[in-house]
């Protein structure tokens, strides 16, 4: 970063995420504006806004991690926890040191969404009549509006996870596909799967003269996320020497190593 910051203070900030916030705040003003007009307690509105989101962004520390990964990284990468944006960074050792700066830009995203969630709730509630509906009908709606929609957002917005290029972009993808459709972890239960990490075994069987093409030359861990990103399970694919089919799958505990026995 361009400028020092006191230690502890950010560990994923820098110059660029300035023109983050300063949207987040205009968008996050307008909505506040917007409200005044439809409302003389839209200052209620605003704290009660706020403090969800500041809760939604503390939880999401405990709900969405990437432990320390070499995948894309051979020497081995920190970790990070929080969604959309990194708000604590997990070391080597694997200690969590939440970034004061990481947290509130990642509350102030999500604050920008539960503002935006508000607006909409309130021009559905002006359509549909909602003081003159009945008990049922409010509660069908905001099934039908928010509960739903919530529910099954990791279909459309992938948790965090590691960037991988190349050939391990390749192994991740074909380790992805056999969880989702040879193995169906996928469907009802099982939301949507995000890397975790990735570790290629040597020696490479390919190289020698007569390869074992059921030797495991490569194990992806994934984490599998179920309704409302709740984290469930993981799991360790393994895939044979040249990286397109899986030769097994293992369910893993959330804690502890992907690579441990299992």
């Amino acid at each position: 970063m361009p400028w020092q910051l006191p230690e502890g203070w950010s560990y994923f900030v820098d110059w660029r995420d300035l023109l983050l916030a300063l949207g987040g705040i205009l968008s996050v003003t307008l909505l506040i504006i917007w409200w005044r007009q439809q409302t003389r307690h839209w200052h209620r509105v605003a704290i009660a806004t706020f403090l969800i989101a500041f809760a939604m962004s503390f939880a999401s520390i405990y709900l969405f991690w990437v432990p320390p990964y070499y995948a894309g990284c051979v020497d081995g990468c920190p970790g990070w926890r929080g969604y959309p944006l990194p708000a604590a960074q997990i070391t080597l050792a694997g200690q969590t040191q939440i970034g004061l700066i990481d947290l509130l830009l990642n509350t102030l995203m999500i604050w920008l969404l539960v503002m935006l969630a508000s607006l909409a709730g309130r021009i559905a509630a002006v359509a549909i009549d909602w003081e003159h509906r009945s008990w049922r009908g409010r509660l069908l709606t905001l099934l039908l509006l928010f509960l739903l929609p919530w529910a099954f957002l990791p279909r459309y917005l992938p948790p965090p996870q590691p960037l991988t290029t190349g050939e391990e972009l390749r192994l991740v993808t074909n380790a992805r596909r056999a969880a989702e459709s040879t193995y169906g972890i996928t469907g009802l239960w099982v939301q949507r799967l995000a890397l975790e990490d990735l570790r290629q075994l040597n020696p490479n069987p390919l190289g020698e003269q007569t390869p074992d093409l059921n030797a495991v030359r490569s194990q992806v861990c994934l984490r599998g996320y179920t309704y409302f990103y709740v984290p469930w399970r993981r799991y360790r694919v393994s895939l044979e020497p040249t990286g397109v089919t899986a030769l097994s799958i293992t369910e893993m505990p959330l804690n502890g190593s992907c690579w441990g026995e299992g």
